[in-house]
Formats: structure tokens, sequence, C-alpha cells
């Protein structure tokens, strides 16, 4: 019988996982847009890059931030855990759906020029929207490297895909092999998931939630931060391309892209912390610890590979992007390492439910980094937009940094907090002994989806 990974190690060896599927799929996602400009025309390429990151902002918006509630508390789901997840997807189904079905009744011609067209965009951002859910359902299921696996394969495969369907020449093979491997994917967790939930012991237990309407703050909290972070993403390339006109935003976008790569890695450390602490409040402390030191690791090491390798990169896209993005990454390897407090007071912050100075906080950055690039961006150029970075982490550091000190200093003193008593009722010994042996089979999916998740270890 194989022992169960303990909480420290899940948490280990789901965020290695995390971390080394994001750069992997990072590297194979422009390996993808590489190859299908050299074997596609550029009209179709544009074609379906407008799709997909269309497809990608409505899968984003139909999602709701149930991918927040589920890391927090499907850990304590009890056995409501099954009928939590199939509400949840399919009203993330249904929104991306009515979204979907909107933009091609309303949306450019340009974007769907064939009645094909529009048969086939809708379920591919259902596709896309399950399939970004997946992610942080499997990490509230304490198994967040079976999300890495699946966008391993995905990004492995959907790239095979384009060259086997390259013949067509057409947008729709590239859109094709996008949604059709995230498709296969996404059925292979969704069958693993099915399968802990139905013979984990965890959730044939009662469940301990918190109250309804303590759910639904911290849903509207979290929903809350999850639109205040997009805002600025949304609005600064179009005060760039405003004041500075469009070379500069090409230079912006390449060069900010490896930022978000650190900014997103970052994030994604945060669900597996929360899921473990929910399942485990008990270690709490030596979980907090952990996660302080690997979220100090990724910011420096990616500080420093902005810093260093960065411009390296740039200079092989061209001399121009290096000679206008290179201050920018040097910046961000300034204040990329001041998110760690951020970073850190949002996962626990999310494991204590306590969100409002999050999302003040939230408010506060994104209103500095609009504000400083409109006023910055004309005489800096693209380096005023990493000036007004360095001031809203500025910001961020110093408002949250005393109470994120207190409750670090708290965990020390008393790591099991009352408002964290809704771990999971202890399991009777018999009971226990019973369901030994399904629970250390737990981690392994059923065998349509074990060639997708087996290799899962390989990635740490």
């Amino acid at each position: 019988m194989r022992r169960l990974p303990s909480a420290g190690r899940n948490l280990r060896l789901n965020s290695l996982a995390v971390v080394a599927s994001n750069a992997g799929t990072g590297v194979l996602g422009l390996a993808f847009w590489a190859v299908a400009a050299k074997l596609f025309s550029a009209a179709e390429v544009g074609v379906a890059s407008a799709w997909i990151a269309s497809a990608i902002m409505l899968s984003t918006l139909s999602n709701l931030s149930l991918g927040a509630m589920y890391e927090r508390f499907l850990p304590v789901a009890g056995h409501r855990a099954g009928s939590l997840l199939v509400r949840g997807y399919l009203v993330v189904a249904g929104v991306a759906l009515v979204l979907a079905l909107g933009l091609t009744l309303f949306g450019p011609r340009a974007l769907f020029p064939s009645g094909l067209d529009k048969i086939v965009f809708p379920p591919f951002v259902v596709v896309l929207a399950v399939f970004a859910l997946q992610d942080n359902t499997v990490a509230g299921l304490g198994v967040a490297r079976w999300g890495a696996a699946k966008n391993s394969f995905h990004a492995v495969a959907k790239l095979a895909t384009l060259v086997a369907l390259s013949l067509s020449g057409a947008a729709l093979a590239i859109v094709t092999s996008w949604g059709l491997t995230a498709a296969i994917a996404a059925c292979c967790v969704m069958i693993a998931m099915r399968r802990r939930v139905r013979t984990g012991v965890r959730y044939s237990l009662p469940p301990a939630l918190p109250s309804r309407s303590e759910m639904w703050r911290y849903f509207g909290a979290s929903y809350g931060i999850t639109a205040l972070a997009s805002i600025a993403p949304l609005v600064v390339p179009l005060v760039v391309i405003a004041q500075l006109g469009p070379d500069a935003s090409a230079y912006l976008a390449v060069s900010w892209s490896m930022v978000t790569a650190v900014y997103v890695v970052l994030s994604l450390l945060i669900g597996p912390f929360v899921a473990e602490c929910a399942a485990h409040p008990d270690r709490i402390d030596g979980l907090s610890a952990q996660f302080v030191k690997m979220v100090a690791a990724v910011a420096l090491l990616g500080g420093l590979g902005l810093a260093i390798i960065g411009p390296i990169a740039l200079g092989f896209i061209g001399v121009e992007y290096r000679e206008h993005g290179t201050p920018l990454l040097y910046l961000a390897a300034v204040f990329i390492p001041l998110s760690v407090v951020s970073s850190v007071y949002d996962g626990l912050a999310r494991v204590y439910r306590r969100l409002t100075l999050a999302v003040v906080t939230q408010c506060l950055v994104t209103a500095v980094v609009i504000g400083g690039s409109a006023a910055f961006t004309g005489s800096m150029g693209v380096l005023g937009i990493g000036m007004s970075y360095l001031a809203a982490e500025i910001l961020a550091a110093a408002i949250l940094v005393r109470p994120l000190i207190r409750w670090l200093r708290e965990l020390r003193v008393s790591p099991l907090r009352s408002d964290l008593q809704v771990a999971v009722p202890s399991i009777p010994t018999e009971r226990r002994e019973r369901r030994a042996d399904e629970c250390s089979k737990d981690d392994q999916p059923t065998v349509a989806g074990q060639g997708l998740i087996e290799g899962t270890e390989s990635l740490v």
C-alpha cells in the first residue's frame, strides 16, 4: 500500500509541478505560434489568434471566480463536493455558451466569415472555460499536479495536431488543434476528478463548510480581486498606443510578456497552498513557512532571469526591442521581489477568509498603475509603465507588510486558529482502516485518464 504524501510534501510536489509546467507550456506556446506563422498565411494566423484570444477572454469571464471558491472550500465540502462541482461546472458552461453566442451574433463579421465559424465558436469557448476551471478544481482536490500534467499534454498535443492539420491552410485548423486537444485533456481530467470525489474518504464525510452568507462574501471579494486585477492589463496597452504609437506598444507587449510570466507563476502557487491549509489547518504554520520560501525563491529567481536573460532574449527579436525593453526588465527585476508581500498575504487572506484589505489594496494598486501610466508614459516612454508598477508594488507592500508579519507571528505561537476550525472531521479508526486501500489510490486516475496523469511526477 502506497503511503499518501504528507501535507508539506504534497504542497511541494504540487507547487514544483505547477512551476515546471508553466515554464514548459510558455516555451511551447511560443513555439506553437512560431510554427503557425511558418505553415499558415499571416491572414489566417491573424484570424485564428483573434479567435483564440476572444475565446480565452470569454472563458475567463465565465468562470466567475468559482476557481477560488473550489480551492478554498472543496477540502471541507465533504459529501457535498460532487454536487457543488456539478452545479458549478454547469453554470460556467452555461455562461460561456451565452457569452459565445452573444459574440457570434453581435461581434465583428470579420471574426466569423462563415456559418461554420459561428457553429464552432460557442463549444470552443465552453471547452476552454472548463479547461481553465479544472486547474483550480484539482488544486482544491489536493492534486494541482494533475492540472500541470493537463497543461503540459495540451501544449505538446496542440503543436503536433497543428502540424498534422497544416495542409488545410485554414484558420479553423489552428483553432481545431487548440480546442480538440483541450477537450481531450479536459475529459481525461474530468474522469480522474470524478473518481477522486467518489472514492476519497474525505468526500464521504459530513461537510464542514462555513455559513452561506460567509461563502457569498468570500465569492464577492474573490471576484472583485480578479476583476480589478484584469483592468490594468486591458487599459495600459491602450494608454501606450494612444500616447506613444503602435511601435512602442509592440515593445511593451514583448517585454511585458516576460514579466507577466513571473506574475502568473506567483499566482499559481497560491491555489495549492490554500487547499492544503484548508485540508490540514493544524499544519498551517509549517505550510506557511514553506509557502513563503517558495514564493520568495520564485520571485527572486524570476527577477534575476528578467534582468539577465530577458535582454538577451529581446536581442534575438530585434535591436529596437532590446533598446526599449531592457530598462523595463531591469525595473521589473526590482519590483517583482516586492510582490512577495502581496502574494503571501493573498494566500493567507484566502486561508483565513479575510479578503477585505486585499480588495482595498487591489483597488489602490489598479488606480496607481493606470494613473501612473497615463501620467508618465508620455514623458518616459515604456519605462513609465515600469515606474507605475514599481510605485504600486511599494504601496501594496507598505499596506500589507504589517498585518502579514502579525499573521506569521501568530502562527508561531498558535498555529491552529479558531477561525480555521473547518477542517475535515475526524475519521473513525475502523472506517479509516476499511477504506485505507481506496484512500491510498486517491491520486490515481481511471484507466481513461491514466496516460495523461501518469507522467506528472516527471514534471518535478
